[in-house]
């Protein structure tokens, strides 16, 4: 359970992957903030249990929670193409009878977003409610499962670990699917991943604090990419943190993801909600 040294702090939530370190790298919290790094499913549930205030959540989670939930406007991890940290990995084609005849489709515990994207690019190549078929399984033995059972989603430094394996030639003998990839060419929209928001009840006693959070975001995503020295910090960075080489980070921070949040992504957003079969309303965003 999150402990709050002092009941004035702001509980915040900050992705555990190297996907958000842009945001993350120059926002320094102070005694009045206490931030919680986590993958993206614990977030998910520590802002639904109330046990956080303001975090990066799943777009899922979002529009599962969103009577709930402030969406933070402006900023987001989304794609606009191949993200290269969100892959199905399968040994055979997905038409195929092997691959209908599989049991078991592994999906990682870290994941919600992800598994909800999987389960509509197997419903658009199958014609059938796959999910029936998934099975969770915990995200650290990625390739334990890959080798054992031929068939995987891998996300995040895992996923862009396994990225890098390929283009020096490993899992040669499986199809690796960019599900941001799919997406983008069904939909002509970037993929978003995740947003920020915050709890209501406490955003509406709070609008200064949030206010301020979300200038501070925007504030590091900016400075990380439009200073080339800030920049080099950050590849060394995630370097340090992931052990993934300065060409990969640099690809996925410059060409696989965006961090803005505007007209296209809130059509992506809405979109996905209809694709997954939840209401689609307005979301809400604190101005």
């Amino acid at each position: 359970m999150l402990r709050q040294a002092n009941p004035n702090q702001t509980r915040l939530g900050a992705i555990a992957f190297v996907n958000t370190l842009p945001i993350d790298f120059r926002f320094t919290p102070g005694p009045d903030i206490l931030r919680r790094y986590e993958a993206p499913a614990v977030l998910n549930a520590l802002i639904r249990a109330g046990q956080l205030d303001v975090s990066p959540v799943s777009s899922l989670c979002y529009l599962r929670e969103k009577h709930r939930l402030y969406l933070l406007p402006g900023v987001s991890v989304s794609s606009f193409g191949a993200v290269e940290s969100v892959l199905f990995l399968t040994r055979f084609d997905l038409d195929s009878a092997d691959f209908a005849a599989m049991p078991h489709i592994y999906v990682p515990d870290d994941s919600e977003t992800s598994i909800g994207l999987l389960s509509l690019l197997l419903r658009e190549k199958t014609g059938d409610d796959a999910s029936a078929r998934f099975t969770s399984y915990p995200a650290a033995q990625a390739a334990d499962i890959l080798a054992t059972w031929d068939n995987a989603l891998i996300i995040g430094d895992r996923a862009l670990y396994v990225q890098e394996q390929r283009e020096q030639g490993g899992y040669g003998d499986f199809q690796a699917i960019d599900l941001s990839l799919w997406w983008r060419r069904q939909t002509g929209l970037p993929f978003v991943f995740a947003v920020w928001a915050a709890r209501k009840d406490w955003a509406a006693t709070h609008p200064d604090v949030l206010a301020d959070i979300q200038q501070r975001l925007c504030d590091s995503r900016d400075g990380s990419f439009h200073n080339p020295e800030l920049f080099q910090a950050l590849l060394q960075a995630a370097r340090d943190k992931s052990g993934l080489s300065p060409a990969t980070l640099e690809r996925y921070y410059r060409h696989c993801l965006d961090y803005q949040f505007d007209d296209a992504h809130r059509q992506a957003l809405t979109r996905f909600e209809a694709a997954m079969g939840l209401s689609v309303e307005e979301h809400t965003h604190v101005s």
